[in-house]
């Protein structure tokens, strides 16, 4: 079953991670606009109440008479923003009984806020500073609007560069979140290039310190399993060579059986029983090569030359002269050298050239031709049309023959191969819709 991204634990820390740090800069943002607003105004109203100190310390005292040119306002633009002629910031400075003495020029002719307190306090859309010295009342005020306007600025002053660097932060979390699984890459490696037959523990080294727990429970169990793997190769071992004495023992005895009875029945049924324990005999020998490659034997690599192994192998299957199966060797000039076990690629051959010479029937040729890193046997037998070919690398799995067989010879067969690090080529048919040839292809050495 297809695993999604949402099963990816770099993809579930990398959101969680995210989701964090953006809620903590989000908190932090919030306290940070919080306590610039409120310093905004600290600021802002300190600064009103000292204007309208200076103010009234600045002023002269008597006062200029009405209709001196003094009594013009003071500063004409004093409060004014650059594109409008709008009133930001005014003053007024009235005496006790709230007569306007002196006044700004966007400042209202009536008092702003005569009843306001001393201090800070806020009338019809003006924060005013209200300051009272020597029977003289001065009060600076600034637009409502423009401090709002003010705090908006430095809020979203303080929160675009935290926007803009969520992403960022987002892109930079990815990269080490990354970096930091490829650290698991050699495990991974490692387990990737194991042949099943490689249960040695994993090596902890150079591997970050919250993995060693997960690592020393798969070593674990790496060991029972090989502890039970090596048992069970044991007693398939022990099994099968225990059973060639008895049924050698018991085969001698049939034959004897077979010659000494005058009977005729009993003589067919004699050498019938001799057929099936020749049957069993074969069995246990497929036994006992399964078991020596289960062991690994495969595993080992020294330089064979695939000629003198073809050789070899075929001096083991005697041909008399009026023997009806061909058995014969092509060669190349001089094929290259392979790395693998002389044992058990020769258990291969062996199995290959008896599935032949087994299935091609009595009059077809079997031909054992070395290539350079591939060695085939080829019939010219009926072959295996209309087979799934895969399906016969299993184990007890048998085409549609009359010939007698295990069904365990290609699946070693298989097996030696995946351990020698070559390729097993079935081709069926071969030409003119008739004949077989398993392939041994040697991958070449990286």
């Amino acid at each position: 079953m297809p695993r999604s991204r949402r099963d990816s634990l770099s993809y579930q820390l990398h959101v969680r991670l995210l989701i964090l740090l953006g809620t903590l800069w989000l908190a932090a943002s919030l306290a940070a606009i919080i306590g610039v607003r409120k310093e905004t105004d600290e600021v802002q109203d300190l600064a009103l109440a000292e204007n309208a100190e200076r103010l009234l310390m600045l002023l002269p005292d008597p006062l200029p008479k009405e209709g001196d040119p003094a009594d013009r306002p003071r500063i004409d633009s004093i409060g004014l923003r650059r594109d409008s002629r709008e009133p930001v910031v005014i003053y007024q400075v009235m005496d006790l009984d709230r007569r306007v003495l002196l006044r700004s020029a966007h400042a209202p002719t009536h008092a702003l806020a005569p009843d306001a307190r001393e201090g800070m306090s806020i009338h019809n859309g003006w924060r005013i500073a209200t300051v009272t010295h020597q029977r003289r009342r001065a009060q600076f005020a600034e637009a409502v609007w423009h401090r709002q306007s003010t705090l908006r600025r430095a809020t979203f002053t303080l929160l675009v560069p935290l926007l803009l660097l969520l992403p960022l932060t987002a892109l930079a979390l990815h990269l080490v979140l990354r970096k930091t699984f490829r650290q698991l890459q050699p495990i991974q490696d490692e387990l990737a290039h194991r042949s099943a037959h490689d249960l040695q523990p994993l090596s902890m080294q150079d591997t970050p310190t919250e993995l060693h727990p997960l690592l020393e429970t798969v070593n674990g169990l790496m060991v029972r399993v090989q502890a039970l793997l090596a048992a069970e190769r044991s007693f398939s071992a022990k099994m099968a060579h225990e059973l060639r004495t008895p049924l050698a023992a018991a085969r001698a005895q049939a034959q004897r059986l077979a010659q000494e009875t005058g009977d005729d029945r009993a003589r067919d049924r004699a050498q019938t029983l001799v057929r099936q324990l020749d049957r069993l005999t074969h069995l246990s020998t497929r036994l006992l090569q399964i078991a020596r490659v289960d062991s690994g034997v495969a595993l080992q690599r020294q330089p064979i030359d695939l000629r003198q192994l073809a050789q070899m192998v075929i001096d083991e299957f005697p041909q008399s002269r009026d023997q009806r199966h061909q058995l014969r060797l092509i060669t190349d000039t001089a094929p290259a050298p392979v790395l693998g076990d002389i044992d058990a690629l020769g258990i291969a051959l062996r199995n290959l050239i008896d599935n032949a010479l087994k299935h091609a029937g009595p009059e077809a040729s079997v031909v054992v031709q070395v290539k350079p890193d591939e060695i085939s046997v080829t019939d010219d037998g009926p072959g295996a049309q209309g087979t799934d070919l895969a399906a016969l690398t299993r184990p007890f799995e048998r085409g549609s023959t009359l010939a007698r067989g295990s069904g365990l010879g290609l699946s070693l067969v298989q097996t030696i191969a995946r351990q020698s690090g070559a390729e097993l080529l079935l081709t069926s048919p071969v030409s003119d819709s008739r004949g077989w040839r398993a392939s041994l292809w040697f991958k070449p050495a990286a």
